[in-house]
């Protein structure tokens, strides 16, 4: 990727749309807020339990960590030249857990009147539940499921893709093949069903691949302000996601 200026290569960028979603009055930044708080909404749950932090006592940093991010000057102290929005994001975590203890929270329950979503459509709990104990640093489990919810987000659009192109089949048949997929059924009995020879078969599966590879670029590009740091934050996502084999 050739290096350009932020506002050629990257327009539009969460950081931007934060920024805008702090000052209000347009639906476009509202939509914006809400795909963030989508984004980290489960990364700041977990992190917040895996420090020991009781079901309750997560939600209710997580909603504080929100409030504080749309209704706070905080983003004016954040160099999006300088950092990227994964960093941002856990640095205010931590300072809101620093400063929030139990019963502020708790005053707050129900009293916040922020509009991301509601813990139902999250799901955290029941995510969190099936959470290996290991990593044991919170960092890292942070770290774990941003790089998660990355690679689903790129999935889901590969597979709006393929559904776009009544091509569904193939996409559920080849998925499996994506980096992280299972990749234990014998490309011969994949190519079968498909109606295809197996080297057709492996030329679109390194083309999904591909693929997949740029909309998870994609993915990462809307939270950096550069391709240096798009660099940077592919490589960690690699080494965060290579980590879970260890």
């Amino acid at each position: 990727m050739s290096s350009a200026s932020p506002s050629s290569e990257f327009p539009s960028t969460r950081w931007t749309l934060v920024r805008s979603a702090q000052k209000g009055g347009s639906p476009e930044a509202a939509q914006a807020m809400e795909q963030l708080c989508r984004t980290y909404w489960y990364p700041i749950y977990a992190y917040a339990r895996r420090r020991g932090l009781a079901v309750e006592d997560a939600e209710d940093i997580t909603q504080a960590f929100f409030q504080n991010l749309v209704s706070h000057e905080c983003l004016q102290d954040a160099r999006q030249e300088k950092g990227r929005l994964r960093g941002f994001m856990l640095g205010l975590l931590k300072r809101v857990m620093a400063k929030q203890h139990r019963h502020d929270t708790a005053n707050k329950r129900g009293g916040m009147h922020l509009q991301t979503m509601s813990f139902q459509d999250t799901n955290a709990e029941a995510r969190y539940a099936v959470e290996s104990s290991e990593p044991s640093d919170p960092d890292l489990l942070f770290d774990r499921a941003w790089a998660a919810d990355v690679l689903a987000g790129a999935e889901a659009k590969l597979r709006a893709e393929y559904v776009q192109a009544d091509n569904r089949e193939t996409f559920e048949l080849l998925r499996e093949f994506l980096p992280l997929g299972d990749n234990v059924t014998p490309y011969a009995d994949v190519a079968r069903r498909l109606g295809i020879v197996e080297a057709t078969m492996r030329l679109q599966i390194h083309r999904m691949r591909k693929r997949y590879g740029k909309l998870i670029e994609g993915e990462i590009a809307q939270t950096v302000s550069g391709a240096e740091e798009l660099k940077a934050e592919l490589a960690h996502l690699m080494a965060v996601m290579g980590s879970r084999e260890d």
